[in-house]
């Protein structure tokens, strides 16, 4: 098991840093198949992300759940064993963490997504169409879920878009900032 020496200034100040960086890197559209193994990040806490994991989980695309809490139990450990396609809608720490985890045991980053509370909506930065999400209040996970499901599958090339959803009201457990991402280990795209 690594050794894991992180202070929260560190994880907050490189989130910014990792976003950036890892938001440079684009999804490599695969047809979704069998094979394709996918395992779902939860942070148990934030509403949005259990949001985002039912709409993954009740269409079957994840075939695993890894459920975090506030301390980030299981976080390390269990991503040391994960192979396929890992995908999580999570506060931007969790996201940093998970993501230098998985890079350095060779995952590639292919999608990186920001959500972001201001004024009272969320604005969002993703690829594909907007439609989808512009169009919803407290049920966009839900939305951004069905869009990066479509986004795995799709060999076309994708446009980045900024869109703001619907006015609606921050709810307490939320972190007001948070990140849908896609890591992919090389040999498991279908």
């Amino acid at each position: 098991m690594m050794a894991w020496n992180l202070r929260r200034r560190d994880v907050l100040g490189a989130g910014a840093l990792g976003t950036a960086a890892v938001g440079l890197g684009t999804l490599v559209r695969s047809e979704p198949g069998r094979s394709r193994t996918v395992t779902l990040v939860e942070e148990s806490g934030v509403p949005e992300s259990r949001q985002f994991a039912s709409a993954l989980i009740d269409s079957g695309f994840a075939s695993e759940v890894i459920r975090i809490d506030q301390s980030l139990n299981g976080l390390l450990h269990e991503l040391e064993a994960t192979t396929g396609t890992i995908i999580g809608m999570t506060s931007d720490p969790v996201a940093m963490i998970a993501g230098q985890l998985l890079g350095e045991r060779g995952a590639l980053a292919r999608q990186f997504w920001q959500h972001h509370f201001a004024g009272g909506r969320w604005r969002h930065r993703t690829e594909g169409s907007v439609r989808l999400i512009e169009n919803t209040t407290h049920a966009w996970p839900v939305a951004v879920a069905h869009q990066l499901q479509s986004a795995i599958g799709n060999r076309s090339p994708q446009v980045s878009n900024d869109c703001t959803s619907g006015s609606c009201a921050l709810l307490a457990s939320s972190p007001g900032m948070l990140v849908s991402w896609v890591y992919e280990f090389e040999g498991y795209q279908s």
